[in-house]
């Protein structure tokens, strides 16, 4: 089922209730008149409703999607918002939205739901199973918070397709893969709609292994081909994704007390000489964040597209295959901040997607191993696995024809010493646990004294098929 006119809550500090509004087949901008719980009312428009493509991307007077970022002021009470919209020349539309609460809340029976998913590949969800799932689980849990942790559309698939060189007809054909997973509630739409939701970018929001040229996509072959692509998938990544009145590319900043959430954009801006991953203004705002949750005693919690336990790619392979974190020169300064943080402000909840499975893992300080103190690295991947070309269907000989999940692999295991480059000491690694197959991961926060006990269950996105568990963890303060 789709919809010309849709209403997601998003990510934003205490007491603002964050919405994004798109509208399609659209030639302008339409009149917008709002109301809240019945009400008029006018939000602040931190971005006003424009077209998602714009100036060379535009191609002519041609029908669009049209997208704006608003905030009303609420109260600090943690139930959902009647938020009604008419748009000019469309029906009136109405969705019932929840802002991201102000704390972890007090009590035996009360927590923060904290939602994460990574990696959806619409082609290989046709059947809009993806919507199905969330509807079950949605029947289960409610969750406050819905971070998207990369790879929310794979612009660059299917492979070694001869996408057009004009730099509308290549920005028309981004925005359908959009359209498809922010609007069409048969699939994607119904899991971002779960929660107020923020993102994080990986490779295939731009490109595989963005920004170095890629084997399977032969727009990428050569700068004018590279730099129009990136343009491109930079702005519409900004309309639909970037749920912040900043530039793209500026980490996205929120508390949930006593949890800070950092998440960074490490691939927007990452450098083709393998030098940065990030801004210099966005690592001013890692050091002054780290800085700020260790003078107000907050528990850091740091989103990536990336995981940062990735050993170091090869040469050949971080040019033509898969780059990691650590294969770019600020990791050392990445991993400095986030080991400062773990040191002096408290124990650091790592959360990420890209590997086509889900993990969990604890990272122990070698030099302080009596401390207690240590990061946990949650993974959550995928969402709806994409096809991987001879490999896929030879996995689906090899298997169990009662394997639900024939083409998934099993995660890596992490043991043993583990480099972080530019922490104090490396790390002991322990696996605690392994997922295998499309899911979402949701984790639970309850107030222990002064920590917070955390229990994870992954919920796969296959009906009939029933959560799991994982070990529960504490985070500390210093």
């Amino acid at each position: 089922m789709s919809a010309n006119v849709v209403l997601h809550a998003c990510a934003a500090g205490a007491g603002r209730l964050r919405v994004w509004l798109g509208a399609r087949e659209r030639t302008t901008a339409p009149a917008l008149s709002w109301s809240l719980d019945g009400r008029p009312a006018q939000p602040r428009a931190l971005r006003p409703i424009q077209s998602a493509r714009s100036g060379p991307f535009l191609g002519g007077d041609t029908p669009r999607i049209f997208a704006g970022l608003y905030e009303f002021s609420v109260a600090d009470a943690p139930r959902a918002f009647r938020v009604g919209v008419s748009v000019e020349g469309a029906p009136p539309v109405t969705a019932s939205l929840r802002a991201v609460p102000r704390t972890v809340p007090a009590g035996l029976d009360s927590s923060f739901q904290l939602m994460l998913a990574s990696c959806f590949y619409s082609d290989e969800d046709r059947g809009g199973v993806a919507g199905v799932s969330m509807d079950s689980v949605l029947r289960g849990c409610t969750p406050d918070l819905l971070l998207l942790l990369g790879d929310q559309v794979y612009l660059d698939l299917p492979p070694l397709q001869n996408l057009p060189d004009a730099r509308p007809a290549l920005a028309r054909k981004f925005e359908q893969d959009y359209a498809r997973n922010w609007f069409d509630a048969g699939a994607y739409a119904k899991v971002v709609h779960a929660a107020p939701y923020a993102c994080v970018p990986d490779d295939h929001d731009y490109w595989n292994n963005f920004p170095m040229p890629s084997v399977q996509s032969q727009n990428t072959w050569n700068v004018a081909g590279r730099a129009a692509w990136a343009d491109v998938a930079r702005m519409l990544y900004g309309h639909f994704q970037h749920v912040d009145p900043t530039p793209v590319g500026t980490p996205v900043q929120f508390d949930v007390e006593p949890l800070s959430f950092f998440l960074l954009d490490s691939r927007a801006w990452r450098d083709p000489d393998f030098q940065f991953t990030m801004t210099p203004q966005a690592r001013d705002a890692l050091s002054d964040w780290v800085s700020r949750c260790i003078r107000e005693r907050k528990l850091g919690v740091f989103a990536t597209g990336q995981s940062l336990a990735m050993p170091r790619a090869s040469d050949l392979n971080r040019r033509f295959g898969d780059s990691t974190m650590n294969n770019y020169a600020d990791f050392h300064f990445l991993s400095g901040q986030l080991d400062r943080l773990m040191r002096e402000a408290g124990d650091v909840l790592l959360l990420t997607g890209d590997m086509h499975w889900g993990r969990i893992v604890r990272l122990s300080p070698k030099d302080a191993i009596d401390s207690g103190m240590q990061m946990i690295e949650v993974i959550s991947s995928p969402t709806s696995l994409v096809t991987t070309p001879v490999r896929d269907p030879l996995a689906k000989l090899k298997a169990d024809k009662r394997d639900p999940w024939p083409r998934h692999s099993d995660a890596t295991l992490l043991g043993g010493v583990v480099e972080l480059e530019g922490a104090r000491s490396p790390f002991f690694g322990y696996t605690l646990y392994r997922h295998r197959g499309n899911h979402v991961c949701l984790l639970s926060f309850r107030r222990r004294g002064n920590s917070l006990e955390v229990t994870p269950r992954y919920f796969p996105l296959l009906p009939g098929l029933q959560p799991t568990s994982a070990p529960s963890f504490v985070l500390r303060h210093r």
